[in-house]
């Protein structure tokens, strides 16, 4: 596996890759395709997940709401009969995309031929969320409420009343 692939974790992969545009990914994914068969271990599918939860006096369950998902688990041949496996599970409604992120998977965790230029969108897009919390991180920060003075005050008025 490739040094890249080693800082950001396997399960990080697919969130880096989906901040990438995927013009991008398919353009370097076609230029190397042709060297591999591509085979599913399994039929790309897309669906609904359901979200849910208990409720906190009843302890009963509930559905919070439902999100779109795809699922893709590909397989690569290449002309040696070697075979490398990927997957992806992603919260999207397209399954074309999850094919194609899931044999980015298999690229990178097999260090395939044109690892090392996926590696550096991976990068890309792992910066592009790093950046993306650091934003949500400082909106949350700015939101923050000091409710220290509140009860400061109700104590004075009852005194004096």
């Amino acid at each position: 596996m490739n040094k890249t692939c080693r800082k950001i974790p396997r399960s990080a992969w697919i969130r880096a890759l989906k901040l990438v545009p995927v013009d991008e990914i398919k353009a370097l994914i076609d230029a190397v395709i042709n060297e591999y068969q591509v085979s599913y271990k399994s039929i790309p599918q897309t669906g609904l997940g359901v979200l849910q939860t208990k409720d906190t006096a009843m302890h009963e369950p509930y559905f919070l709401g439902e999100f779109p998902i795809a699922i893709s688990w590909v397989v690569l041949t290449d002309k040696q009969g070697k075979t490398f496996e990927g997957a992806a599970q992603l919260m999207d409604d397209d399954q074309n995309l999850a094919s194609l992120l899931a044999v980015c998977d298999a690229i990178l965790a097999n260090d395939l031929m044109a690892c090392s230029k996926l590696s550096d969108l991976l990068e890309r897009g792992e910066f592009k969320f790093e950046q993306e919390a650091l934003t949500r991180k400082a909106m949350l920060g700015s939101t923050v409420v000091d409710f220290s003075l509140l009860g400061a005050t109700n104590e004075k008025e009852n005194k004096s009343v």
